[in-house]
């Protein structure tokens, strides 16, 4: 077994991707909120891009010196451009966005889960699964156990 720094290194913890759209105001409470995860340590933002439906009805990439309002508190976030999310990922948010609407997309590492895994394996389990849940299926199983009770 590695010292555990190599450990930490060489895992992630459960990854998911984010798309939220970006209000009209420079609201930051929401950047304040990711920025506050960020440094207690329960999550990495492993890529941030910034995706605009333009008038061509195409994902459009933008740098945080291209939205309209951006809060200052982003200044924070320059830099996490990784990469990760592809033309096909932005594409796929069309639907759901008006004309010059822009999201954010975050793909975020969860990491308060770390400590344990490497608590198991190191006492010789094995991790067999790591994937998240469909939310539409989450809420049909739950509503299914309620209806049964």
């Amino acid at each position: 077994m590695t010292d555990s720094h190599d450990w930490f290194a060489d895992h992630l913890g459960p990854v998911e991707i984010i798309a939220l759209t970006l209000p009209e105001n420079d609201d930051a409470t929401g950047w304040t909120a990711l920025l506050a995860a960020v440094e207690a340590h329960t999550i990495r933002v492993l890529d941030l891009e910034f995706v605009r439906r333009n008038a061509a009805d195409e994902a459009e990439f933008l740098a945080i010196e291209d939205l309209a309002n951006p809060p200052a508190i982003l200044a924070e976030f320059d830099g996490a451009e990784s990469g990760l999310i592809a033309d096909e990922d932005a594409a796929a948010l069309l639907a759901e966005l008006a004309d010059g609407e822009v999201t954010a997309v975050l793909v975020v590492e969860h990491l308060g889960l770390l400590s344990a895994l490497h608590a198991f394996e190191a006492s010789g389990s094995r991790l067999l699964l790591d994937g998240t849940l469909d939310l539409d299926e989450l809420d049909e199983a739950l509503t299914d156990n309620e209806s049964d009770d």
